[in-house]
């Protein structure tokens, strides 16, 4: 029953998209048979998983090189106040920021290749990762870090014991959102500042009026989409949520 409102969702989606086709006339909207067959064609080549793996990984590289010094600069900040005044207006500079001006400006610096959607997914996930980590830092009690001197225990276990424990819902939900928004992020970086990867096979397939393998690029971007939203940022946000609700619950 759980797939159940999938099902639905995909039924009428598909059901939509062959009548429109219908409409349209499928030069401009290709139905959903010639798409299942171009992406059916392209699944038994090796470049198509290679494609996909490059982008994911490009994602993947951008989104924990943002965990991590979201994770080592939002403690500071959050456990000195100096360190946040020093910070904050450097990321907020950060998140203004629009990628389109990122993914031009590397390909001024860099030119083109996997530097690009990389560090774009940086700027564009950063920001938020270090807010969530920063805050959660500021609401865990300072009393606790008092005792743990006082008792002289070892950092690792204030880290382990202490640390991470108050910042876990923190980390869950902004984590879930970064995850959303970097193959996003990358997909566009691609377009426009790669010659490999998913985006850049949607440049090309729109270059050549190859409209069918343009409708299977996009299919496979919202599968990958959707795939992420399953089986990762749901469950990362019911996490979140679980643990916030025993957080309250002992409070």
């Amino acid at each position: 029953m759980r797939g159940l409102p999938l099902l639905a969702s995909l039924i009428i989606a598909v059901t939509s998209w062959w009548l429109c086709s219908m409409f349209f006339g499928n030069l401009l909207l290709p139905s959903p048979m010639q798409v299942g067959t171009e992406l059916a064609h392209m699944g038994l080549k090796p470049q198509t998983w290679l494609t996909l793996a490059i982008t994911v990984a490009r994602g993947v590289a951008g989104l924990t090189a943002a965990f991590v010094c979201a994770l080592i600069l939002g403690v500071a900040a959050g456990s000195n106040p100096m360190v946040m005044r020093l910070i904050n207006p450097l990321v907020a500079g950060l998140q203004s920021c629009p990628p389109i001006v990122w993914i031009t400006l590397l390909m001024v610096w860099v030119g083109t290749g996997s530097t690009v959607p990389v560090a774009v997914v940086f700027a564009t996930v950063f920001p938020p990762l270090f807010a969530n980590v920063a805050q959660g830092c500021l609401t865990i009690d300072r009393r606790l870090f008092d005792m743990a001197r006082l008792y002289r225990i070892s950092r690792f276990h204030v880290l382990i014991k202490i640390l991470l424990p108050g910042l876990a819902p923190y980390l869950l939900a902004s984590i879930s959102y970064a995850a959303a928004a970097s193959w996003k992020v990358t997909a566009v970086a691609e377009f426009l500042g790669s010659s490999t990867g998913i985006g850049a096979q949607i440049f090309w397939s729109y270059r050549m009026l190859e409209i069918p393998r343009l409708f299977a690029w996009a299919c496979i971007v919202i599968i990958l989409g959707v795939t992420l939203e399953l089986a990762i940022i749901a469950p990362l946000r019911a996490s979140a949520e679980t643990f916030t609700g025993k957080i309250r619950e002992k409070a």
